[in-house]
């Protein structure tokens, strides 16, 4: 199962509820501290439930449209269930309940790294910025997209994210098709990369699009050219992947 969709990053925020509803199971045997705070109506728990809820869904619209900022909402919900629940931890002398409630503030940190790994995988980032019409294009490169391997029939596009996972590619006049399933990349007279792709995302006005590499696209021969030109992007100031 591939945990990068934006599918699956996109549902992580909908665990909060878990980090109050958990810790509120635990405190007492036969789930009895959920039935109090259903009974009394305690206003703390409805909401601090509400508030993280409203903040799952801040979140998972955000991530959904891969901006970066939905993971900061997620973490900020992650740190009031884990003070609320500590606090009541504390008050109620329910050491062993802190474990389960680190626990779960651990495992929402390591979520929340996960998405903001996912975010920067380079078939979800174009690297435009708001500013700009177009993103900026890496130097010396130049691509085409193919229906398929063997194909004659190809589309030029500029790269503008480029890593060992996939690339986003661009155009400034034409719509990019979203069937494209091959791509080589050339770096001067040379061929840098030759690789089976699938589209995963494209961008709305159809000129954009993020191109996840299969298993094993650049292994082999390809392997040490597309390190060494990776590299030198980085040394030359260049964000890629």
């Amino acid at each position: 199962m591939d945990t990068n969709t934006k599918g699956f990053v996109t549902a992580i925020p909908w665990t909060l509820a878990l980090h109050i509803l958990l810790p509120y199971a635990w405190i007492s045997s036969g789930y009895r501290g959920l039935f109090w705070a259903w009974e009394t109506r305690d206003l703390a728990f409805f909401s601090m439930l509400t508030v993280l809820i409203l903040l799952s869904a801040c979140s998972s619209l955000l991530i959904w449209n891969l901006i970066a900022k939905g993971v900061h909402f997620y973490r900020v919900g992650v740190v009031l269930a884990m003070l609320h629940t500590g606090y009541i931890a504390m008050a109620e002398k329910r050491h062993t309940l802190l474990i389960l409630v680190f626990l779960l503030f651990a495992a929402g940190i390591t979520l929340a790294e996960k998405i903001a790994q996912a975010l920067r995988r380079p078939y979800y980032d174009s690297r435009r910025r708001w500013w700009e019409s177009y993103p900026k294009p890496l130097p010396g490169l130049r691509a085409f997209l193919f229906p398929c391997e063997g194909s004659e029939q190809s589309c030029s596009v500029r790269l503008s994210n480029f890593g060992s996972q996939g690339c986003f590619v661009f155009s400034e006049d034409r719509k990019i098709p979203f069937t494209a399933g091959f791509i080589r990349i050339e770096s001067g007279d040379r061929i840098l990369l030759e690789a089976v792709v699938d589209p995963v995302i494209s961008t709305k006005d159809g000129f954009g699009l993020g191109l996840r590499f299969q298993d094993g696209a650049y292994a082999g021969d390809w392997s040490k050219d597309l390190k060494d030109y990776l590299g030198f992007l980085r040394r030359s100031g260049y964000e890629v992947s």
